[in-house]
């Protein structure tokens, strides 16, 4: 078999697509279904998209969609920066970006209408809103991907226990904050002390693999940070801290074992 014959989907998926390009430079818009979820939920699987063509003196600015090739491949992203004749562009459900020239942006989208009829011009209010929506999503998971994943929490979790420490250790009875309030009819403090022990599960789980552990050891973390104040003439031991300590592991720790078992049924239900 010759290294150059394709395969029947791909000669289809070429053609359909030359002939998508061949429209837009003739100055005719073209209407797709889109089928991805790379732009989720800014653009739906059910979608339909309609793309304007480009005029060689356009350039598409930040925050425009744009249908650009690359490696032989037609995507649908959203444009996140220029430089030049430069591109970079994102999809609203993405972590990574591709960087892409001006020359392979061949259309721009102006329209999407969805499985009810809706249709939505991208010039409109409502677009915009919609976008401004999915952006921040997107800022929000990249923020937790790259702080939430395996590398951030080796990077942060020095850090966290650092931290841990001096606010359970470090004399600061006498900077001027009180902390004998009450929010809901709890005190303060104690919302403080559950609220900075949450993420202690989070950056244990790592170190050891059953689970039971993680949280047990994190017990004796709050133990030993409550315990230590006990020692110390500027702090003072109280077991309603301990309590509190013990309620934001479990919160972080019951958080952690939801997330895991969502992540592990969703791999179930692809395969």
């Amino acid at each position: 078999m010759n290294s150059h014959t394709l395969s029947p989907h791909t000669a289809r998926y070429q053609a359909y697509f030359a002939a998508v390009v061949d429209q837009l430079k003739q100055g005719q818009t073209v209407t797709l279904a889109f089928g991805g979820s790379s732009m989720y939920p800014t653009l739906k699987p059910t979608d339909k998209v309609t793309f304007a063509p480009l005029a060689h003196s356009d350039n598409p600015q930040v925050g425009d969609v744009v249908l650009f090739s690359q490696f032989g491949h037609y995507i649908v992203h959203r444009v996140v920066s220029r430089h030049n004749a430069r591109y970079k562009v994102q999809g609203d459900n993405n972590y990574g970006t591709e960087s892409i020239s001006r020359w392979d942006i061949v259309g721009i989208l102006t329209a999407v209408e969805r499985a009810d009829g809706t249709r939505i011009d991208t010039s409109s209010r409502q677009w915009a809103a919609l976008s401004r929506r999915s952006i921040v999503r997107k800022r929000l998971k990249n923020f937790a991907i790259r702080w939430l994943s395996s590398q951030g929490r080796r990077q942060v979790r020095p850090w966290y226990f650092i931290g841990l420490a001096f606010l359970m250790w470090a004399p600061l009875n006498g900077v001027g904050v009180r902390l004998d309030n009450y929010i809901l009819g709890i005190r303060a403090d104690h919302f403080l002390h559950a609220s900075v022990f949450i993420p202690c599960t989070l950056y244990l789980m790592d170190l050891m693999r059953r689970r039971w552990l993680v949280w047990l050891v994190a017990v004796v973390i709050g133990l030993v940070a409550e315990g230590g104040q006990y020692l110390l003439p500027f702090r003072a031991f109280d077991v309603n801290d301990l309590v509190a300590n013990v309620i934001g592991i479990s919160l972080g720790w019951g958080a952690i074992l939801w997330a895991k078992r969502n992540n592990e049924k969703k791999i179930i239900n692809k395969s």
